[in-house]
């Protein structure tokens, strides 16, 4: 049986792709919005006030972003240009309601706040997380890329690479929303 070289070099790059272990640097800020109130419809006022506002028009509880970059390096030679090494950071950003005067209100409204807060924070967790899988996805994906004639082609292919990796993760956030509607099946309903 003859092999084609191009076969065993794919098989080769998948191999590879699964030995690249991507290490995104993850730097995570809080900005939190403060509300006050002494009952559950007080506060889901102040929230549907200070919340975020979204392109959409509507108004969330919590939002989190995140962006990823990314950066590589490549060794140029007579016969091409192949990457060298490849780093990618994701910047996340959690907004989120602060409720300032939670010491003073009565126990059964902070016990239910404290459920909520906890259910709203795994839902914004879970985007999170997908600012992390693409940034860890673009770091292996442009690892294995193949040698090119030129510099200038490899900086084409990477960075549309990325761009393309990107746009999944977007699209699987949207699924996500849509999903859980916006955290509602994970608990993050309130009052």
């Amino acid at each position: 049986m003859k092999y084609c070289p191009q076969s065993i070099l794919i098989i080769c790059l998948i191999s590879l792709a699964s030995l690249v272990r991507a290490e995104p640097k993850v730097i995570i800020k809080y900005d939190y919005y403060d509300i006050k109130g002494n009952s559950a419809n007080e506060l889901r006022q102040q929230m549907s006030r200070f919340g975020i506002k979204w392109t959409n028009g509507k108004t969330y509880d919590a939002f989190t972003s995140w962006r990823v970059r990314w950066n590589y390096q490549y060794n140029a030679s007579e016969g091409g240009c192949a990457i060298h090494s490849v780093t990618t950071a994701v910047h996340i950003v959690y907004r989120m309601p602060r409720w300032i005067n939670y010491a003073g209100a009565p126990y059964d409204l902070r016990d239910r706040w404290d459920i909520y807060i906890r259910a709203l924070k795994v839902h914004e967790d879970g985007h999170r997380d997908f600012g992390i899988k693409a940034a860890a996805e673009i770091e292996q994906a442009i690892a294995v890329l193949t040698p090119r004639k030129t510099c200038e082609e490899l900086g084409e292919e990477a960075n549309g690479l990325g761009y393309r990796i990107l746009e999944q993760y977007a699209n699987e956030e949207k699924e996500y929303d849509a999903r859980t509607n916006f955290g509602e099946t994970q608990g993050a309903i309130f009052p």
